[in-house]
């Protein structure tokens, strides 16, 4: 498993618009391939479902970036810094024709989460 330290960065809130939050974070010590990821995400000492998004923002054709929607917590206030805990790569990162479809393969991912009991 890999586990690893990361900083918490601003976003451009554009998870929370379409209804998934996330918590952007600074790839800088990111050693991995890049995909959506099941994983734990260690807050104030307590660990959370979660997933990862890795790479290239490619339906909205933007550039790099690391961000966490954590599927069973919902935060007020970031922390400056989390603990992520990788448990599997799920998919690869793709372009979707629009939100919706984007949406719709969120929710199939947070299914994916809970069968693997994260």
């Amino acid at each position: 498993m890999l586990i690893f330290k990361a900083k918490v960065v601003r976003g451009e809130g554009r998870g929370k618009k379409i209804g998934y939050p996330t918590i952007n974070l600074d790839p800088v010590n990111f050693n991995m391939d890049y995909g959506v990821y099941l994983v734990g995400v260690v807050i104030g000492g307590k660990k959370h479902k979660g997933l990862l998004h890795f790479g290239r923002k490619k339906t909205f054709g933007k550039g790099l970036s690391a961000e966490a929607h954590l599927v069973d917590f919902n935060l007020e206030v970031c922390p400056e810094n989390v603990i992520i805990k990788v448990v599997k790569k799920i998919r690869n990162v793709k372009k979707f024709k629009d939100v919706e479809e984007l949406k719709k393969q969120i929710g199939e991912d947070i299914k994916t989460s809970s069968e693997f009991g994260i």
